[in-house]
């Protein structure tokens, strides 16, 4: 307070008021502790399902059915197929997005619906995966319960009306938690949510994740226990000598990984093309899958197979049933999922990964015994290495493996196998993995490991088809004129209606002004154009325009490329960010 004639000044208390972002991320690191506790619960669920189905096809079905070989009751080939036949009419009345491996679906709905997803797609998805793998289906619990996470999540995502940004982290998170339930796998949840779902880690974004997957975990630790996926028998050791051989193995398995996805979608494709009822398509992918492991059921080949891997583990397998149950698994895998099971395809992946690298141990061991002194710590490398190649994602693997069999030690050479593997197969896969092809051919085109928003947007859809077009018998001067007018930096040539070249401002600043009245268009014009196709994504058009250093591009017709039928600019680009934007409102208001 101020002296006589002075001015009284008022304090007036002022309450500390948290930013709207700290309130936003607090709210979701609540939400995400939440979706946690949902996804480890959904995790054990869903085991205790498959538990339930599998006694009832193996332990009360099949013992009325003595169609005895030997020691083997023949019968077992039907249980796959009896499994097919129940859960066909499901997937294809009620959900058809149950059917398949899941983390596509998940993928999809994060892109173009903005991580709405149906509220039928969490049950609907238990009940078909736990009658595909109880009945002898050779599929994974990650992929089910990846999807069956994110459903939890989109779910709360949706009752508290956040926006599309915040839905779509809650669905990893429920991703994170159901991965990192099923597996015991905390770290491992998390970054194969991260890595593959939501393809970047933000410190921000990340910690709700972490906290979705950490409590996910201990949830489901409550009920199944906290004992590692899997048993490795003492397998910790290593030596620095090895650590060429562990990168000779990743450059196998990533010829092996290309292999494991091109037999995958050649069945899938198989059986799209087949002339059957889609409801009856997973029973006879299941009759095949009986038949090619009734002989083998004691290996893991039909249901998920751990128990194929710890033998692998403890070293009781031969190099050539190794080699066998790799190529019977890929198989098994393949029919049971492209012929419209549902399924993951994590644990195949790791279970292949494991007998080719077990094969691979026992070769390195019989050529450098003093070396190799544990052959079978190639077969968790292996199943490191093939999930890094297939599903581009060797991050998430190198912590993971180590994390499921309590060999933390073994990570060097892991990540050495595992980066090796991913290289090789990004070069020949062009970045594409066995997660994003599904989506590919749905016209959804997607690489690891950058933004997604892009991708979900075709040229045709923000280029520019009102295009000023010159002909080659321009002159430069006039040429000069039209950019100082309507301020183009290029325009496409066009002679008797076909596309010849382009020319832009930096061709005619080459030249001298002096010379520049004697010349047209056509000896100044590039021949060696860069276009793109309205089919492509505006991510692949501005991907040609960094490398390429242009500021627009030629859409030209994939039939007749001097066919052209817009252009497309940086100024379209961001037509398409908004287009995005708006979609994924329309699409978060339909579901």
């Amino acid at each position: 307070m101020g002296g006589e004639g002075g001015v009284e000044i008022l304090k007036v208390p002022v309450k500390p008021r948290l930013p709207s972002y700290a309130r936003r991320w607090i709210l979701l690191d609540i939400l995400g502790c939440v979706v946690g506790v949902l996804g480890g619960l959904g995790a054990v669920f869903f085991r205790l399902m498959i538990s339930i189905n599998r006694m009832l096809f193996f332990d009360t079905i099949l013992p009325h059915i003595s169609l005895n070989f030997g020691e083997t009751n023949l019968g077992m080939i039907l249980l796959p197929a009896l499994g097919g036949l129940i859960i066909g009419p499901i997937i294809t009345r009620l959900a058809p997005e149950t059917k398949g491996h899941g983390v596509p679906e998940v993928m999809e709905a994060a892109i173009l619906r903005g991580g709405r997803i149906r509220k039928r797609v969490a049950l609907l998805k238990v009940i078909v995966s736990s009658i595909t793998i109880g009945s002898g289906g050779s599929a994974g619990r990650e992929g089910p319960i990846a999807q069956i996470g994110a459903t939890l999540g989109s779910i709360m995502g949706q009752l508290f009306k956040l926006d599309t940004r915040s839905t779509r982290l809650l669905v990893v998170c429920g991703l994170a938690a159901g991965i990192a339930g099923t597996f015991n796998a905390p770290l491992g949840g998390a970054l194969f949510g991260l890595e593959i779902l939501y393809r970047g880690i933000g410190l921000f974004n990340a910690m709700p994740v972490i906290l979705s997957s950490v409590i996910g975990a201990t949830v489901a630790s409550v009920f199944l226990g906290r004992k590692p996926a899997f048993n490795p028998e003492g397998l910790t050791t290593w030596t620095p000598q090895e650590l060429p051989l562990y990168l000779l193995l990743g450059a196998v398995f990533g010829i092996l990984s290309i292999l494991w996805v091109k037999v995958f979608y050649a069945v899938e494709n198989f059986f799209e093309k087949l002339n059957a009822s889609p409801q009856l398509k997973p029973a006879i992918g299941g009759l095949i899958v009986g038949l090619i492991g009734v002989f083998y059921a004691g290996y893991g080949i039909m249901g998920v197979g751990y128990e194929g891997i710890d033998l692998v583990l403890a070293g009781k397998l031969t190099l050539t049933l190794l080699i066998i149950l790799g190529f019977l698994k890929i198989l098994a895998t393949s029919f049971t999922i492209g012929s419209g099971g549902s399924g993951g395809i994590f644990a195949p992946s790791l279970y292949i990964g494991s007998m080719f690298g077990g094969a691979m141990g026992i070769l390195f061991h019989s050529m450098f015994p003093s070396i190799v002194t544990q052959p079978a710590t190639y077969a968790l490398a292996g199943m490191a290495a093939l999930f890094a190649g297939a599903a581009q994602a060797p991050i998430n693997v190198i912590i993971m493996i180590p994390e499921m069999s309590g060999t933390f030690t073994l990570i060097p050479p892991i990540m050495a196998s595992s980066t090796m593997s991913f290289f090789i197969a990004w070069l020949l896969l062009k970045g594409s993995s066995i997660y994003t092809i599904k989506l590919e051919r749905r016209g959804i085109r997607l690489r690891m490991g950058r933004s997604f928003i892009l991708d979900s947007i075709r040229v045709e859809e923000v280029m520019n088809r009102n295009v000023v077009t010159l002909s080659p018998e321009m002159p430069v001067p006039a040429l000069e004129t039209l950019f100082e007018e309507y301020h183009h930096i290029g325009y496409p040539v066009v002679e008797n209606g076909k596309l010849v070249g382009i020319v832009t401002i930096s061709d005619v600043q080459k030249i001298p002004p002096e010379k520049r009245d004697k010349l047209k268009i056509r000896d100044i014009a590039s021949r060696r154009l860069v276009v793109t196709y309205p089919d492509e994504t505006v991510h692949q058009a501005l991907d040609k325009m960094y490398v390429k250093d242009v500021g627009r591009l030629p859409v030209v017709d994939r039939r007749d490329p001097t066919k052209i039928l817009g252009i497309i600019s940086k100024h379209d680009i961001l037509k398409a960010f908004e287009l995005a934007e708006k979609r994924e409102a329309e699409g978060a208001e339909g579901v």
